[in-house]
């Protein structure tokens, strides 16, 4: 079965490496560890904190280069910033013609500002609207989901991708906020999965169509996510829609 990790952070300059352990993980074998783990194709952006636009930009840039080395199997996300408007419009043109479709993960805490519905964030969204792209957000208990929630109901043409389930406040909001809005989904990686029963008990509550497989690689065992996907009691084709059919939907791929 084909399967696809919408969220990973890869790297080529090791101070980016978000594994807590990072001699096991290094750029040469990154990609051999999840092809490993049995994952086809993945998303996500590379993250490390920043102090300018220039350094997001230099985020962004060696996700194009990831994508040179590795083909089809790496989708890049790229950053964006609320506090440099004109640059973040400029950028997401720059990376829609180099047929980038994905902006996140974002990360506000790693990048110097706050949530998701600053009103100095709406062009921004308006712009990723209008070059219709979608939009991985973390979560986690220093996201306002209040605010987050805004967002969603705002820019109801952009497709959000909210990442970790989490513990059971903001599950539990996930699942309010899945059963709401048609444009709200969730990935699977980070805190959350390793909770037996939750994503049976997801798919019963929202469904399995707007769940994707994801696992946060290298801060996270790729192979523990899957076959914690593959033990709950779940039917073959919400399997399917959560390892790979709702992003190749979303991605248009």
């Amino acid at each position: 079965m084909k399967i696809i990790d919408f969220h990973t952070h890869p790297f080529i300059y090791k101070k980016n490496n978000t594994c807590f352990y990072n001699n096991t993980v290094s750029c040469d074998n990154f990609k051999e560890i999840l092809e490993k783990s049995g994952i086809n194709q993945i998303c996500g952006s590379v993250i490390y904190k920043t102090e300018s636009f220039n350094d997001i930009k230099k985020l962004n840039r060696e996700a194009l280069k990831i994508r040179e080395k590795w083909g089809e199997f790496y989708i890049p996300g790229i950053h964006i910033h609320p506090h440099y408007i004109d640059e973040s419009i400029t950028e997401l043109s720059y990376m829609a013609n180099k047929g980038v479709k994905l902006v996140g993960e974002l990360v506000p805490y790693f990048n110097g500002w706050k949530n998701y519905y600053d009103s100095d964030i709406h062009p921004i969204y308006e712009e990723i609207d209008s070059l219709n792209m979608i939009v991985s957000l973390h979560t986690d208990l220093s996201v306002d989901m209040k605010l987050l929630e805004e967002a969603v109901k705002t820019f109801k043409n952009i497709q959000f991708v909210a990442a970790h389930p989490h513990q059971k406040e903001h599950y539990n909001k996930h699942i309010e906020l899945l059963n709401k809005y048609d444009n709200y989904n969730l990935d699977l990686s980070g805190t959350g999965l390793f909770r037996f029963g939750m994503l049976k008990n997801l798919v019963s509550s929202a469904g399995s169509e707007k769940i994707l497989f994801g696992t946060d690689f290298p801060i996270c065992n790729p192979k523990m996510y899957i076959e914690a996907v593959l033990f709950e009691d779940l039917k073959d084709n919400e399997i399917e829609n959560i390892m790979f059919r709702n992003a190749e939907r979303l991605l248009n791929i």
